[in-house]
């Protein structure tokens, strides 16, 4: 009951917490938006103080009225002298207050807020335009106070008019930034209600899908996980025919169906552990077969070192002997003895060292391992098997050139390889054929024995590396090389691996070397 009234507990705690989740969520949503509001009244308040173009266009026009005065023509030299000073004096005036309303259209331009939101290309467009404006008002204030104003008159008042109609001109191609600030606002206003209006529909939303999660939790979660608890505390006390039932159609419906059919896999976890233990039967056997053979090895390799010596010693005087002989033969014959002798002196020599693997094999001792090259391992023990009468008539390709180094006991790796060669050629017949690949991979040497012999069927790939096991006739094969061979290639953390189509079809071996020590891998 402690833990019931626990889940509940933060079930409710939860809750609560997407409560005020949502609430936050709309609280912030609710103040943005009346920030944005705000936006909206700051533009209205900057749209009193923007500068106006028709401000600018008025002044400017001030200029024409003294241009416009109507002249006496009376003839008499006085009248014309006095109009003419009269105008002159009435045109300093405008100027001067058109001088005081581009002053005050710029002072306008350069205040907050409208400077900090006017951009800069609009910017270059004023300064050009109002650079243009007070040149021409110079180029005005410079004929006003010519000396012969009042003789040349008529001349003067032309080119003030040209003056002020090129700057009233340009000050009505300027862009109005009255208008634009009011399209801005009329946008922001749309947008504000627009926004107001979301964020209301979605605070109304929430709060009714709060409520139905609430609803949703007490009948999704709350009542399964109670129901659940009941039905585990009724399997505990033995009870296995009993079965949850759920119609929720979700999590909590699966959960059922697995908590019913953990029951169901009792027996087949009973029937696994069963298996699991016969398995380990069999290892176990093999074990002591394997262990068996390591007492059977050592004896057998103290019996066979003294004939191995024999044949060393005999090769290696008949070769001092032959020394006379093998110039008086032909050519070809002559090397191809040398080759025979010098085969068997090393071949006695390799299989004194395979003897003596072996008593390190009974006495569990590893021997030393260093870089070797795998693909002149395998290039040598070729050379070798195609010296032998009885697979002349196979074809071995080596599918590499190239150095392929991994951290290995050399004579051991090539007795595995050996093994592995006569095996593949044992099974083709004449013309049989056996492709042998090495590929370097980034912790690993992969190399791959495929022929096209008479194939294994899966009866036989399953007892494939059991001790004594053999598909040769009897008196061809003790059925220990696999054996042997899978015992150092697990001894050097490698992997030995036979895969088959099916009888005649051929078999693969796949051989994985490590590159690297097993300490520098631990360290990686």
């Amino acid at each position: 009951m402690r833990q019931q009234r626990s889940i509940r507990r933060k079930m409710i705690v939860g809750l609560w917490l997407v409560l005020l989740m949502l609430g936050t969520l709309a609280a912030s949503s609710i103040s943005g938006v009346y920030s944005y509001g705000r936006l909206v009244r700051d533009i209205e308040e900057g749209l009193v103080t923007a500068p106006r173009s028709s401000d600018l266009t008025a002044a400017i026009g001030r200029l024409f009225r003294p241009l416009l005065l109507e002249h006496p023509h009376s003839g008499i030299a006085q009248e014309e002298a006095d109009f003419a000073r009269d105008q002159r004096a009435a045109l300093e005036q405008a100027l001067a207050l058109v001088r005081s309303g581009v002053a005050e259209f710029q002072a306008k331009l350069n205040k907050p807020p409208y400077s900090a939101n006017v951009r800069e290309q609009e910017a270059r467009v004023y300064r050009s335009g109002l650079l243009k404006i007070d040149n021409d008002l110079d180029a005005i204030e410079e004929t006003l106070a010519a000396d012969d104003w009042e003789r040349r008159r008529d001349d003067y008042a032309l080119q003030v008019s040209k003056y002020a109609q090129e700057a009233f001109d340009k000050a009505q191609s300027l862009p109005d930034p009255s208008k634009e600030l009011l399209g801005r606002l009329a946008q922001a206003q749309i947008n504000y209600r627009w926004h107001r209006s979301l964020v209301w529909i979605a605070g109304a939303a929430t709060l009714a899908l709060l409520l139905n999660l609430v609803h949703c939790a007490i009948r999704w979660v709350i009542r399964p996980i109670r129901d659940l608890h009941l039905g585990a505390r009724r399997i505990a006390e033995g009870d296995f025919d009993y079965r949850l039932s759920s119609n929720t159609g979700d999590e909590m419906t699966e959960l059922a169906q697995d908590f019913n059919q953990m029951t169901e896999r009792f027996q087949a976890i009973k029937s696994d552990l069963d298996r699991q233990v016969r398995d380990r039967v069999q290892q176990l056997i093999r074990s002591e077969r394997l262990a068996g053979l390591g007492f059977l090895s050592a004896g057998v390799a103290h019996e066979i070192n003294n004939p191995l010596s024999a044949i060393a010693m005999a090769a290696e005087s008949l070769e001092y002997r032959l020394q006379e002989w093998l110039p008086l033969a032909a050519a070809d014959d002559a090397a191809e003895v040398r080759d025979y002798l010098r085969m068997m002196q090393e071949e006695a020599q390799r299989c004194r060292q395979i003897t003596e693997k072996l008593l390190d094999f009974a006495r569990g001792q590893e021997g030393e391992r260093n870089l070797y090259d795998v693909t002149a391992i395998v290039r040598d023990v070729v050379g070798m098997m195609r010296h032998l009468g009885r697979f002349r008539d196979r074809k071995i390709n080596v599918h590499r050139e190239a150095p392929a180094y991994a951290w290995v006991n050399g004579p051991e790796i090539k007795q595995v390889v050996l093994n592995l060669v006569a095996n593949a050629l044992e099974s083709t017949g004449a013309d049989g054929k056996l492709d042998i690949s090495i590929t370097e991979r980034p912790d690993q040497v992969e190399l791959s024995f495929t022929d096209n012999g008479c194939g294994m069927s899966p009866d036989v790939l399953k007892h494939l590396f059991e001790p004594f096991f053999t598909t040769k006739e009897v008196g061809k094969g003790t059925g220990l090389g696999l054996s042997i061979s899978q015992r150092i290639i697990r001894d050097h953390d490698g992997a030995l691996e036979a895969t088959s189509a099916g009888k005649g079809q051929g078999s693969t071996f796949r051989l994985r070397l490590p590159t690297t020590a097993q300490t520098e891998r631990a360290v990686a």
